[in-house]
This record gives structure tokens, sequence and C-alpha cells, in this order.
């Protein structure tokens, strides 16, 4: 029953988060696309249909038959499968990349992982619970969390580096640290309106901000411990 849907309107709240994406990551795939290389497009355009139906399907839920939903779901969680697959292709290229320094290199491949594994878990669960109308839209929308920090951390420094001349008063990491903050208040908004509506924090909300924040604050020392270095260039690094 339509009665029992929750977040009517999570639909406009969704583009707030696709908005910031598309901008995080115009400097290094949008403004370039036809010079990006195939695997940055298969992740660049299989995130970007993984948002847009993100925003479609809540739409769908509260003003069409159930039909169209389901349909469209199964549809997302083969895009979703694209999404993490596509970015694996393009984590061997950032581990060999001469160019990065080792806390971008390494930090951001063990950042990477924990992300997508985290994303699938939250999809994982939110289709087995795709019955369980308080669970199953606390999970899909949770998978935007996980994946939110790269583009807001782009969206944040790239700006500062080019108004500062390449010397912004702030580091990359530094700028991931103001985008985790900045970025999970909304989360733990809607764990306090849970825990004030029906008295409970849901597990899909808590594991997010958990999952996040660990992954967040292990950046910096696994870009400096070498058995993580040699893993990455022994594992990931082969798969170029």
């Amino acid at each position: 029953m339509k009665s029992g849907l929750v977040y009517p309107k999570a639909h406009l709240w969704l583009i707030i988060p696709f908005i910031l994406t598309i901008a995080g990551f115009y400097m290094s795939y949008w403004s370039i696309f036809t010079e990006a290389p195939w695997r940055q497009h298969m992740h660049g355009l299989t995130a970007t249909v993984w948002y847009l139906l993100l925003i479609l399907q809540p739409w769908l839920i509260h003003n069409k038959p159930p039909l169209y939903h389901k349909k469209f779901g199964v549809v997302a969680l083969f895009i979703a499968g694209g999404v993490v697959f596509s970015a694996f292709q393009v984590m061997p290229h950032q581990v060999v990349n001469t160019f990065l320094p080792d806390i971008l290199k390494y930090g951001f491949s063990f950042a990477d992982i924990c992300a997508l594994t985290g994303f699938s878990i939250a999809v994982i669960l939110g289709v087995l619970n795709a019955r369980d109308y308080d669970k199953h839209p606390r999970w899909m929308i949770s998978t935007v969390f996980w994946v939110l920090l790269p583009a807001t951390a782009r969206l944040l420094y790239f700006p500062l580096l080019a108004a500062y001349d390449g010397n912004p008063p702030i580091t990359y990491i530094q700028a991931v640290y103001i985008c985790f903050t900045a970025g999970h208040i909304p989360l733990l908004y809607l764990m306090y309106l849970d825990y004030k509506k029906q008295k409970k924090i849901y597990t899909s909300y808590a594991f997010t901000f958990i999952g996040v924040a660990f992954y967040t604050f292990a950046i910096a020392p696994m870009g400096k411990w070498q058995w993580w270095i040699d893993f990455c260039h022994a594992v990931i690094g082969k798969g170029m």
C-alpha cells in the first residue's frame, strides 16, 4: 500500500547530490568528455545513470503503479553492477599514476574499495528488503553517501587550487575531512528524524555513517603503510 511509503519528496532532495556529483567531476571528466578513455566513460556514464534512476524511482513509487518501479529497479540493479565493475577498471591506472602523491594513489585506492563495498552492500540489502517500505528506501538512499565524497572533495578543492594559483590554504585531505563533515549532516538529520518519530535508528544509516567515517579517516595512514602500497602494486596495479 502506498500509504505506508516514506519520503514522498525524496526525488527532489536526491537532485542535490546529483548536481554536486556532476559539478565535482566536471573538471576531471565532463570538461574533457571527448578525450576521456573508455574506462572513464564506463564509470562516469553508469554512475550518472544510477543517480538518475535513484531520483526516478521514489517518484515512480509515489506517482505510478508499482510495476514501473519494479521494472526500473531491475535495470538499476544491473547499472549498480556496472558502477562497481567500471570503478575497478579505473583503479589500476590510479595506482600506477606517477604524478599523484602516495596519499592519493594508495590512500584513495583503499577508500575506493571500502566505498564500493559499502555501496554494493547497501544495494543488495535494498533489494532484499524491497517489500519493506521502511528499510528499502533507506538502504537505497544510503548508497548516495557511500560515493558522494570524491565528488564533493573535488568540488571544494579544485576551485581553491585555481583561485590560489596552485597553493590553496588547505590540502586535499583536509578538503576531504571538511566534505565528510558537511556531507553527513543530512545523514545525521535523517537518523534524528527516525529516532524522533519511531524511536529507532535504522541499520542502513548507522552502517553508512560508521563505514564512510572509517574509510575517510583511514585514507591518510593507508597512503603511507608499506604493506598496503605493496599490495596495491602487486594486486590492484596488475589489473591494467
